[in-house]
Order: C-alpha cells, then sequence, then structure tokens
C-alpha cells in the first residue's frame, strides 16, 4: 500500500529501532525542508558516484534521539494494538512550542512501520 505524501514544512517524531543495545527504541525529532528542483541540497551520488534520483525533502535533526525502553511498540502499544499518535512526552511538548514559533507547521509522529500521526490541535 502507497503511503500519502506528507506536508513540508512540517516538524515529525520518527520512531525506529534502536542502535543502542541498552534500548528498544529511538525517535528522532526533525525539521522536514521541501527541496525545489534546483536545490543541490536534492542531489544524491550513489556509492560508486553514479547519479541518483533527487530528493523531494530535506530532513534536519532538531537534537539528538530520545531512547525508549520496554516491549511494547511505538504507536501501538495499548492492549487493542490500535494505532495512535504516541510522541515521547518532552519532544512532544517542544514540537508544539516549535511548530507555534514556525508560523503553526504541522506536526507528525511516524510509527516504526512508517504510517503517519498527524497531531491534531488541542484547545488549551
Amino acid at each position: 500500500m502507497k503511503k500519502a505524501a506528507l506536508p513540508a514544512p512540517r516538524l515529525q517524531l520518527r520512531w525506529a529501532p534502536s542502535t543502542d543495545p541498552r534500548w528498544q527504541w529511538m525517535c528522532h525529532y526533525e525539521l522536514v525542508m521541501p527541496l525545489d528542483k534546483w536545490d543541490i541540497r536534492a542531489e544524491q551520488e550513489g556509492p560508486r558516484g553514479g547519479k541518483r534520483p533527487k530528493l523531494k525533502e530535506f530532513v534536519v535533526p532538531m537534537k539528538p534521539p530520545t531512547c525508549r525502553g520496554g516491549n511494547g511498540v511505538p504507536c501501538q502499544t495499548w492492549p487493542d494494538k490500535k494505532p495512535y499518535y504516541d510522541p515521547p512526552f518532552r519532544d512532544g511538548a517542544h514540537a508544539q512550542w516549535d511548530a507555534a514559533l514556525l508560523g503553526g507547521l504541522p506536526i507528525y509522529v511516524i510509527a516504526p512501520d512508517g504510517t503517519p500521526f498527524k497531531r491534531e490541535e488541542v484547545e488549551s
């Protein structure tokens, strides 16, 4: 199943298996910027120097990843396994503040399987 393209610019909290054996999961807090046709940051080279398709987005890490332990899979830790928007607490708060400072950027949590969950606006 092909996933729909997400809007850019956006903030995203992307879950992936941890590269640190002490933890099961890492969440990467990122700013995703769109790249125009002539943007040099879109260019890629293969391992032998050959041209590869141009990137459509530029991903900027906002901080080092947040680690999470436990047996639960992010975005699917409820007993019914129904997926949901699951940000780390602090990074989720920072994303809300940063989104407001940057003019209301949308925020997404990306589950380990690539499923995106948009943060809906919550009245305070």
